[in-house]
């Protein structure tokens, strides 16, 4: 038996395996999950030329490179799960740089385990198919870090040898500055560990590599200032805390949101298994030489983030430093192979599988605020809408759902409070898009005979919870007008309200 899963590990079928699973589980809930706000603003910009897409993502907080792809991904098809498969795939190929980077350091069953890992993880399968840079970037990281591992490996060969691993860290290093603006703080601990290490010599040269990234992403750096500024002004992200650290090891092994009694069994879970993995890690040094390098990558870049929220803006999201989960998977992979006959690793791998069967039903049906389903609220309004009716969105995160799935619907939606948390459809990006807000409401409802306003749960209770008392666009209308119905999808609620 054991022969069997050496020659398996050993051959292409182990990591074949991992593939086939990983894609069964990424197409879960393909065609039921709706697109959301995020989703077709990508797919709007996408379907634009590609001057378009850079003055739109210009005046937005990222670099084109993944507009660039999906724009001519929905040229072949346009249809949802086709759409989503751009993702998906930029997942697998991120699950075998997984296992290649992870191979490098150790040995090919390790790799498999962490490639496992990453095919079941909750986070994973949500950022697979959503249809935005993440799985991208996580890919151009790891490819980054693969390639470093490999140079680390060889600094006793000739040049001519490593030259084809020094062209592939400075590519992967600058697919990834294209990809996410905050891309270079997945790039850093490969430095900082040589800066720890104090290995000068291999130092410079990845020195000089990130000065050759520099140089290639020089037309994107000149815009980066003004985006940077946008994030400082735009981005809502509170000043993270205990809570926020606590929420890490939840994101990376059932995945978040979770409610009720599943918080609590999600939250054991997957803190048991955090504090398994980083026990079993630290006091055994289970990856050799690695050991420090895997606990850098896993613990420098949301270290970065957090700094970063306390000197300039809060930026600390799990999504941001996706790649840590990554390395976190790979140390959970050593405990694995390396304390499974005595039990421990036996322990890790069923809390990651539990939480597997926690998160992944919670991610694909999730319908709350900000999602919705949009799908079916598009298609029921568009049964109900005659000449003179018009819907009235409370906001962009709403309307741009369902114009994706009923184009053809008189809609249109209210500006961002100015300045406010939720302004951040930029002027740039919506010459880009050719989507205009309407100012007001009084401006907005002109000419209507019926107005659907659409609205989510929160908004109302936000102003509700503020002192405000009732939403002010509900006050107007009425005023104005005379409330028929009130239709809830969920948390979206849609008013319906009669002119006289």
């Amino acid at each position: 038996m054991s022969r069997v899963l050496e020659r398996i590990e050993s051959s292409w079928l182990g990591k074949a395996s991992v593939f086939l699973i990983a894609l069964a589980v990424r197409l879960l809930g393909i065609h039921s999950r709706p697109f959301h706000y995020d989703d077709v603003f990508s797919i709007f910009l996408a379907q634009r030329s590609l001057p378009e897409i850079i003055q739109g993502t210009a005046a937005d907080t990222m670099p084109p490179l993944y507009y660039f792809l999906l724009h001519y991904w929905v040229q072949i098809s346009d249809t949802d799960w086709f759409i989503r498969l751009l993702s998906i795939l930029l997942s697998l190929l991120a699950i075998g740089l997984l296992m290649n980077w992870v191979q490098e350091m150790s040995d090919s069953r390790t790799a498999l385990v962490a490639g496992f890992l990453a095919a079941i993880s909750p986070f994973h399968y949500y950022h697979a198919q959503d249809v935005r840079n993440y799985a991208l970037l996580l890919s151009a990281q790891t490819a980054f870090l693969w390639f470093f591992v490999r140079l680390w490996k060889s600094q006793d060969q000739p040049f001519s040898r490593r030259a084809g691993d020094w062209i592939g860290l400075a590519l992967s290093g600058t697919v990834a500055m294209y990809t996410h603006n905050v891309a270079i703080l997945g790039l850093a601990p490969a430095p900082l560990y040589l800066l720890f290490r104090r290995k000068w010599n291999f130092l410079l040269q990845v020195v000089v590599a990130f000065l050759l990234i520099a140089i290639f992403s020089v037309p994107w750096l000149a815009i980066l200032p003004t985006q940077l500024a946008k994030i400082q002004y735009d981005w809502w992200l509170w000043r993270p805390g205990v809570v926020d650290w606590l929420q890490v090891p939840l994101v990376w092994v059932t995945g978040l949101p979770l409610t009720g009694i599943w918080l609590w069994i999600g939250a054991l879970v997957a803190l048991e298994t955090f504090v398994l993995v980083t026990w079993e890690f630290s006091r055994r040094h289970v990856a050799g030489e690695w050991t420090g390098f895997l606990w850098v990558v896993m613990l420098v870049i949301p270290v970065l983030f957090f700094t970063a929220s306390y000197l300039f803006k809060p930026v600390f999201v799990p999504r941001g430093f996706i790649l840590s989960s990554f390395a976190f998977l790979a140390m959970a992979a050593h405990g694995i192979v390396q304390r499974w006959q005595q039990g421990g690793g036996k322990i890790i791998l069923a809390g990651f599988v539990l939480g597997a069967l926690i998160g992944i039903p919670v991610q694909a049906n999730f319908l709350d605020f900000p999602r919705a389903p949009f799908r079916q609220v598009a298609h029921e309004l568009a049964a109900r809408i005659t000449p003179g009716d018009l819907i009235v969105h409370e906001n962009k995160l709403s309307y741009f759902p369902v114009k994706y799935y009923r184009p053809d619907l008189p809609q249109v939606f209210l500006a961002d409070i100015p300045g406010s948390g939720n302004d951040t459809f930029a002027r740039g990006s919506q010459e880009a898009m050719q989507i205009f807000p309407q100012p007001d409401i009084q401006r907005a409802v002109q000419g209507a005979r019926r107005v659907y306003f659409v609205v989510f749960q929160q908004a109302v209770e936000d102003y509700q919870r503020l002192g405000f008392g009732e939403h002010p666009v509900l006050v107007w209308l009425r005023s104005h007008a005379v409330e028929e119905n009130r239709m809830n999808y969920r948390d979206l609620w849609v008013y319906v309200f009669r002119f006289p």
